[in-house]
């Protein structure tokens, strides 16, 4: 029972689920999987949400992958629950797209579990990653040469969208809460195989470091991840009001930097920095290796002027005598990336879009009705929101969970429903948190902070374009 409330308490501190939600349980039929199908249906009452299960057939072990979903079917009626079950040809999509067979599995999933979630209404996806899980990643990121953002591991809530409720509960404490409520499960034969590099950091690597040189691995590895997280996300904070002191010019092709600014800068922040200016410019965040960012250092530092460095993107870097210029060749006319800090209350000014949004703070009864505002104002539960909101043009893969709609959806795609011209996109400021976007200014506002009865305390942003 211990471990049933342990779960619960972790879900709520992360608040993983909200009233009325939808989830839809990933179950593989393996022990943690099961686990968390047993704990999520155990307080689904109390947390007031409601189940779907789900399961995808790989069809990599043949009459293996067969039998785990007539099981997973099987577990679907004992529990009496709805239950979405796929088999997919994950060999021949990894062929067709030159994968590894990992990478294809997991692309496959992946669009299997979002499909789901929409068809059914979904507004949660439930992941079974455990302690151990999040210890070997960690673990695997730092034998890669991974900085913070990587040894920060796997994330609690992701997108708004993915949840991990048993991301703290050990691999050996899920089996043996399996035969204490006797579940039975299945084993996945795949996970034995040592050509894989995760299993041979979990059967090989994890038990060795634990017998010959710490005992409490596993939860070292888990403190690191949580400080990393805590770490990361102030950094990042840092490194986006830095960025913006030290911008002297930014249009569609050019970032300028400057120099003596960056010099001020503490190197981890400096680094950010720069990373963020190579972003704004590709409009992702894919592809920017350790050396690209270090060759970005040395012109930061005490490179010559007219020193270069070649990005990913299409994109060069180049010192000057006093600033660091980056330039992309991305064709047509668009608005530039960037991202500015909310001020709440106050104002903001975008002058890429030359437009200021005004945030205010009032009592509920003093906001009013919010469905007779015009679309360039919108009312959000201030009490909800994260400290840490910003105002940023779109980048590819954003998601986005639009007011009155119950699942996360590509915002690219919610734009094109509404009709907006591709040219206009781009021109739609986005106010989010790190994680979600919380408006598309002008738009529609997000699901997740929507004002409600339990509100008290309102904030109101209005659009002057």
């Amino acid at each position: 029972m211990e471990l049933l409330h342990r779960v619960r308490d972790y879900m709520i501190r992360h608040r993983m689920v909200e009233q009325g939600d939808k989830v839809v349980a990933a179950v593989s039929g393996g022990p943690d999987s099961v686990a968390m199908l047993h704990i999520l249906n155990y307080f689904k009452d109390e947390l007031k949400i409601s189940l779907h299960i789900a399961h995808l057939n790989h069809q990599f072990r043949g009459a293996e992958s067969d039998e785990d979903a007539r099981f997973v079917a099987g577990m679907a009626g004992s529990y009496g629950l709805p239950c979405t079950i796929e088999a997919v040809d994950v060999a021949a999509y990894r062929k067709q797209k030159r994968l590894s067979r990992q990478v294809a599995a997991r692309e496959v999933r992946y669009r299997f579990l979002i499909d789901t979630a929409g068809k059914v209404g979904a507004q949660r996806i439930a992941l079974a990653h455990q302690a151990d899980d999040q210890a070997e990643t960690i673990l695997i990121n730092f034998l890669r040469g991974a900085g913070v953002p990587g040894l920060k591991g796997i994330v609690p809530v992701r997108e708004n969208l993915y949840i991990r409720p048993l991301l703290t509960v050990r691999r050996f404490e899920i089996e043996r809460f399996c035969r204490e409520m006797n579940l039975p499960f299945r084993r996945d034969s795949s996970n034995l195989d040592l050509v894989y590099l995760r299993n041979r950091v979990r059967l090989n690597l994890v038990p060795q470091l634990e017998r010959d040189y710490n005992p409490g691995l596993v939860p070292a590895l888990l403190r690191l991840g949580e400080i990393c997280r805590e770490e990361d996300a102030f950094l990042e904070e840092e490194a986006v009001k830095a960025y913006q002191d030290c911008l002297l010019k930014q249009n569609l092709e050019r970032i300028t930097l400057s120099l003596e600014c960056l010099g001020r800068l503490p190197v981890a922040i400096r680094r950010r920095v720069l990373r963020c200016a190579w972003q704004s410019l590709a409009g992702h965040r894919r592809n920017l290796a350790y050396f690209h960012t270090e060759a970005l250092m040395d012109l930061a530092g005490a490179g010559a002027a007219g020193t270069q460095a070649v990005l990913p993107g299409n994109i060069m870097a180049l010192r000057t005598y006093q600033t660091i210029e980056l330039t992309g060749r991305r064709g047509g006319q668009g608005t530039p990336y960037y991202i500015y800090p909310l001020n709440v209350p106050g104002a903001t000014y975008i002058p890429e879009l030359d437009c200021t949004i005004h945030a205010e703070i009032k009592s509920r009864n003093q906001a009013g009705d919010p469905r007779l505002l015009p679309p360039e104002e919108v009312l959000l539960d201030y009490d909800r929101l994260p400290s840490q909101i910003y105002v940023r043009r779109r980048l590819e893969g954003d998601v986005f969970q639009p007011f009155g709609q119950v699942f996360t959806t590509k915002l690219k795609d919610f734009l094109i429903k509404q009709k907006i011209p591709r040219e206009e996109r781009d021109k739609i400021p986005l106010v989010s948190t790190p994680g979600e976007i919380i408006w598309a200014g002008g738009v529609r506002a997000g699901e997740r902070f929507k004002i409600n009865d339990t509100t008290r305390r309102v904030l109101h942003l209005k659009l002057n374009l």
